[in-house]
């Protein structure tokens, strides 16, 4: 019924070696190197975009911080004090006509 393992006299054919070679006729070369060269141009297109939104990225945190403190409301208010009314002109209230003055 089961296979007696003590009577087994034949070394097995599938061992390490020869599944590793196996796996090495059954790779596409040509597909896994297609695959890095599209991979490698993506990269190297996306390197200088990196590199450009960087410092954009970096202004957005500043401006949204200037945001919020401008919105912020813990900042003291200076009271506005009214400025002294001024006082009349003695010229002006003793002479009721419409005419300008002029001093020579």
């Amino acid at each position: 019924m089961y296979p007696n393992p003590y009577m087994m006299n034949m070394v097995p054919k599938t061992g390490l070696l020869t599944r590793s070679i196996a796996a090495l006729k059954s790779i596409k070369w040509g597909t896994l190197l297609e695959g890095t060269q599209k991979t490698l141009g993506v990269i190297n297109q996306a390197i200088p975009v990196v590199y450009q939104i960087k410092p954009i990225v970096n202004n957005a945190k500043t401006l949204f911080r200037i945001a919020g403190s401008i919105n912020d409301n813990s900042t003291p208010q200076e009271e506005i004090i009214p400025s002294p009314t001024p006082t009349p002109n003695v010229a002006t209230t003793n002479s009721q006509s419409t005419t300008p003055i002029f001093y020579i």
